[in-house]
């Protein structure tokens, strides 16, 4: 039985995600049609409209201790990706994880398990002002003291990776960019301000937002496709904030700050559709005297606090996480908070994306390979294996599903 391509996409849209990522092995047409960078935008868009539960991408493992008042709260849901995030710090951009280490920049898609990593070759020296206690006990450094950048060039549709490196006195010396599809490292031009290594980066609609830039009234953006470096004002309340934390909340920028205010902590939040547009307070929250919430008795340590937005739930919750790696619930009616998790190391939202990475013969499949690649292995350690007995099956299933289609678009 033949199904025109346009027939075959409708129905490989409405498909399960391990069904989708199955079908591939079927014929060379199949895979064509789901690996199209235009099957998985539909395919994401469809997704995201469709989701009933927020879900958060987190790293470890389900041993984390999670609240009892989270598992009867089911507006959130938590995805594990299984390997250690507290000393692989990680950024994310639509589902896909970017994970630097020693010597390596890795990307992996958990939805259909690809893995490709690329070489970043020696690392630039310690900035001498580095202090290791701070930088790895209350912040995200990648290894080498990079300054790094994750996102999606909405023009081509390509995923890029941004890396600078500095030399002994925090001045950037060195700044590539890579498109995940080609795999080679491309000089870019550098920043026109220092970045500092301690807080993450995040992209929004194309452009990548670095909030430790020096002045410190400035974000720093740099278009992914233009790849040309702008400048964003900080809203007024944010500025001078060491604690402040840029995100992407619901695919608005974000910058989050806290500050102290008569013996309690507190955090702002602030959001912008557009970089020329003005800033607007979104959260206003009065969390906990300074004992109760921040665990350390080092009082100099409170500067160091932060908070990060992670996520909205469909009832209108916001859900952020804190420097001390919790997870932590927020009530904007009644202007209460939960801690959902303890020693939880947040990535993002989860949302499925079944854009391909990089060519076949590059990839490889699993979370096994991000200390070690072998070349010789095409086995996903993602999924399950495919135990089907001939490919007549998959073609069965795919028609049921379209007559399923057909009965309920005239219903």
């Amino acid at each position: 039985m033949y199904l025109v391509p346009d027939l075959l996409e409708e129905i490989f849209l409405r498909l399960p995600l391990k069904s989708t990522v199955k079908f591939k092995t079927v014929s060379k047409q199949w895979r064509s049609i789901l690996e199209s960078l235009r099957f998985a935008e539909r395919r994401k868009l469809l997704m995201m409209n469709a989701q009933t539960k927020t879900k958060i991408m987190v790293g470890g493992d389900r041993r984390n201790r999670i609240s009892p008042c989270f598992k009867r709260h089911e507006e959130v849901e938590i995805v594990y990706l299984q390997f250690d995030v507290a000393s692989r710090p990680v950024l994310s951009c639509d589902g896909l994880v970017c994970i630097p280490v020693p010597g390596w920049v890795n990307v992996f898609n958990p939805s259909t398990g690809e893995f490709v990593r690329f070489s970043s070759g020696r690392d630039p020296p310690i900035p001498r002002y580095a202090d290791s206690y701070i930088d790895f006990e209350y912040f995200d450094v990648f290894p080498g003291y990079w300054r790094m950048g994750f996102g999606r060039d909405n023009v081509s549709g390509n995923y890029k990776i941004v890396r600078m490196g500095s030399n002994h006195h925090g001045e950037i010396h060195r700044c590539e960019i890579l498109d995940v599809n080609i795999g080679r490292w491309q000089k870019l031009s550098p920043p026109p301000y220092k970045i500092g290594y301690r807080r993450k980066s995040t992209c929004v609609n194309g452009s990548i937002y670095w909030v430790e830039a020096c002045p410190h009234h400035k974000l720093l953006a740099l278009d992914l496709h233009a790849q040309e470096w702008r400048d964003v004002r900080l809203p007024l309340g944010a500025l001078g904030k060491k604690s402040c934390q840029v995100a992407n909340l619901e695919n608005r920028l974000a910058v989050a700050a806290t500050y102290i205010e008569n013996d309690h902590w507190n955090v702002k939040i602030w959001s912008v559709e557009a970089p020329e547009e003005t800033w607007s307070v979104i959260y206003s929250i009065c969390l906990s005297p300074l004992r109760h919430l921040h665990p350390y008795d080092d009082l100099s340590s409170y500067s160091w606090f932060w908070i990060r937005p992670v996520a909205v739930s469909k009832q209108g919750y916001l859900f952020f996480q804190d420097s001390c790696k919790r997870l932590i619930k927020y009530y904007p009616e009644t202007g209460e908070f939960r801690f959902i998790s303890t020693k939880i190391c947040v990535i993002s939202p989860f949302v499925e994306n079944l854009v391909p990475l990089g060519r076949l013969d590059s990839k490889t499949y699993g979370l096994k390979h991000l200390d070690q690649v072998p070349f010789s292995s095409r086995i996903s350690n993602f999924f399950r294996p495919i135990e089907l007995r001939s490919p007549s099956i998959l073609v069965i299933t795919a028609v049921a599903t379209l007559v399923m289609f057909r009965y309920l678009s005239r219903s």
